[in-house]
């Protein structure tokens, strides 16, 4: 629905919506190593990959999702814009929330939202988390979080950096009544409308797309194939490059991580091909690497592989 009305409509969208327990991916990320996934098959768990970029969350009926739908107005990505009117939403209610870190909403330091966006054309999409009641224990056995990023918060464990808001503010009984507070904020606010949507073929083809193994799970997903990486841990996020090298020679690429970018860095792993290593600036010359990992330059993209 996200994506439909992303390509279809001209309007502003607000949309507030929640899924049973699934685990949703970035669009750049490995789904091997970003997700125990026989632990999710054992448990029934769903796990889809979203079109826009960071790390991958878990959502259950504990956890309200929001959308918004707009004109990119700045350029580059600008979580505070959409942010702030649920940071605003949550202060009502007394919750001490504020955007912290690089995209998450965070209560003293404890993570209760993590954000994402993509850009097409002129519009952008921004969603988010917002863990009310969640299981954070079976979060935290399902997802396979780096511990590199744990330590980098000094940290112990998923556990310890997430929390849910109905700790926070015991007086709000149930998830329905945290999703009317939100909605009628938000609403207020935006002076929005209420619209239903017919049952659209469009977006049943791309229900069956997010589900299936194909988007899942694309070709080169198994990295172990690959001699070489690559991995830095940036302020924009990770990036991993992988490497399949016949002497100075790249016979294939990917690129993965938790980075945010409007295009698909697909392009980026066939111009790579067939590459020398000493070639490697001439190889990405046409190319802005900004546009497909937000904060890196061309220059820094060759030395973190070189």
């Amino acid at each position: 629905v996200e994506e439909y009305l992303f390509d279809n409509s001209s309007e502003d969208v607000f949309m507030l919506w929640q899924n049973e327990p699934t685990v949703v991916i970035g669009k750049n990320q490995n789904a091997y190593a970003e997700v125990k996934i026989d632990e999710a098959k054992k448990h029934g768990v769903h796990i889809v990959r979203r079109i826009t970029g960071g790390g991958a969350v878990y959502h259950d009926l504990g956890n309200l999702n929001y959308t918004f739908i707009s004109v990119d107005s700045k350029g580059g990505i600008d979580f505070a814009r959409f942010t702030s009117p649920v940071i605003a939403a949550l202060r009502s209610m007394g919750v001490d929330a504020a955007l912290g870190g690089r995209n998450d909403i965070e209560v003293s330091g404890r993570k209760i939202s993590g954000n994402a966006q993509c850009k097409r054309g002129n519009r952008v999409l921004h969603h988010g988390t917002l863990l009310f009641d969640s299981d954070l224990a079976f979060l935290s056995g399902i997802l396979s979080v780096d511990e590199e990023k744990i330590s980098a918060k000094a940290i112990k464990s998923t556990r310890a950096r997430v929390a849910n808001i109905k700790e926070l503010v015991p007086s709000l009984a149930n998830v329905r009544d945290f999703i009317s507070l939100i909605s009628e904020h938000v609403v207020r606010e935006f002076s929005a409308k209420t619209v239903t949507l017919e049952d659209n073929p469009e977006i049943e083809r791309l229900w069956k797309r997010n589900a299936s193994d194909e988007w899942l799970f694309p070709s080169g997903s198994y990295l172990s194939t690959y001699s070489v990486k690559k991995k830095k841990r940036y302020p924009f996020g990770v990036v991993e490059v992988y490497l399949d090298m016949s002497n100075d020679i790249i016979k294939g690429a990917k690129i993965c991580g938790d980075f945010f970018g409007n295009r698909d860095v697909r392009d980026l792993e066939n111009a790579l091909q067939g590459k020398k290593l000493d070639c490697l600036c001439d190889a990405i010359s046409t190319f802005n690497i900004n546009e497909y990992i937000f904060g890196m330059t061309n220059e820094e993209f060759v030395s973190h592989i070189l």
